[in-house]
């Protein structure tokens, strides 16, 4: 499971864990395989990921902050 956070040492900086569930839009062309003269998007879909958060009110901003504007409808699992 992928791991983010907006700090390199999330544990060390005291930030919590949350497991969350998201929908990813098609992604734009990947300009390093378009380069080589492919054409190739990350697909959409449902992704789960772990997010380090102060609090659940923070997740939203970890998730722009990787993803910008192509995730939505951001659930937190237990």
């Amino acid at each position: 499971m992928q791991s983010l956070s907006l700090t390199l040492g999330p544990r060390a900086e005291g930030l919590t864990p949350y497991r969350v569930r998201f929908q990813r839009l098609e992604s734009a062309l990947v300009p390093s395989v378009t380069a080589e003269g492919l054409r190739y998007r990350h697909a959409a879909g449902e992704q789960t990921v772990l997010v380090w958060s102060q609090d659940e009110a923070g997740i939203a901003g970890v998730l722009t902050y990787h993803y910008q504007d192509s995730w939505h409808s951001a659930e937190i699992l237990t």
